[in-house]
């Protein structure tokens, strides 16, 4: 022991005994720090060792890959193996062939968009006769009108735009187009429709061969269907969803053609249709 505790005790050790003949022993400071207590030192709590905790190995990554492939390959199978399925009293019931209306083949879709649910024709409540093409027909209000300037050449395809064309139509909806030429000396409807081409814009000619084209009355005249639900070129559109119609009726020595495109339908153009009213003995060539 250091200090003057110790050499207090080596005074008391060193000398002399007392009365009684007692000698102090040497004096083992017990361990401990400076505190509070009888001999102000503060015993230490004895340290007992902790086992060290060993961190578990992680598990390489393609075992977490091939347990994550095989949940994957039972959910899958699962999805397979237990989806429902309709049966009926003799077994499995496959959904019958939709039924197909009659149309000119072949009839390519506008791809600007899918088959929409019918089309609400609006109030056809307006009348336009027409100064060179002999008709005349209803249709909405707010269409922009447009009359034919000039004659339909014989054996001539008269693209949109055509001076020859009487064009009644509002832009992003529809366009009715009409035009009108004789037969000419000795002209039959069958040498007509024998001779009449349709070109190709962009893509396969639409109506197929005539013997299919569905019949249908305009003025009481039967007439034919000759395109329907028909492809309409992007540079030639009015509307985002475009498709075509057309029609061909004969009366008075005359032909007559009426083409529909725009988001219309098949009863969108037979309405139209349905208020022609033909005149050939005022038209114009």
């Amino acid at each position: 022991m250091t200090g003057p505790l110790g050499a207090l005790e080596r005074s008391l050790r060193d000398g002399p005994p007392d009365e009684a003949g007692y000698r102090p022993g040497r004096l083992e400071a017990p361990t401990g720090v400076a505190g509070e207590g009888p001999i102000g030192i503060v015993p230490l709590e004895r340290i007992i060792a902790v086992p060290s905790i060993r961190r578990a190995q992680s598990a390489p990554a393609w075992q977490y890959l091939a347990a994550v492939l095989v949940v994957a390959v039972g959910i899958a199978a699962f999805g397979i193996i237990g989806r429902p399925s309709q049966t009926g009293v003799d077994g499995p019931v496959s959904a019958p062939p939709s039924s197909i209306s009659p149309s000119p083949s072949p009839s390519p879709r506008a791809s600007a968009g899918p088959a929409t649910a019918s089309i609400i024709v609006p109030p056809l409540t307006e009348t336009f006769l027409s100064p060179r093409n002999g008709f005349s027909l209803q249709y909405p209000a707010g269409w922009t009108v447009t009359p034919a300037t000039a004659g339909w050449p014989p054996d001539t395809y008269l693209p949109y735009g055509n001076p020859a064309l009487d064009t009644l139509e509002r832009a992003g909806e529809a366009r009715l187009i009409v035009a009108s030429q004789p037969l000419g000396a000795g002209g039959t409807e069958e040498a007509w429709l024998s001779a009449f081409f349709r070109p190709y814009e962009g893509g396969a000619p639409c109506g197929g061969d005539r013997s299919t084209w569905p019949r249908l009355e305009i003025d009481g005249v039967l007439g034919y269907l000759d395109a329907a639900d028909c492809f309409v070129p992007l540079d030639a559109r009015i509307s985002d969803r475009d498709v075509s119609f057309d029609a061909l009726v004969f009366s008075g020595g005359r032909v007559y053609q009426f083409g529909l495109d725009g988001d219309v339908d098949l009863a969108y153009f037979k309405a139209l249709l349905a208020t022609v009213r033909l005149d050939p003995s005022q038209a114009i060539d």
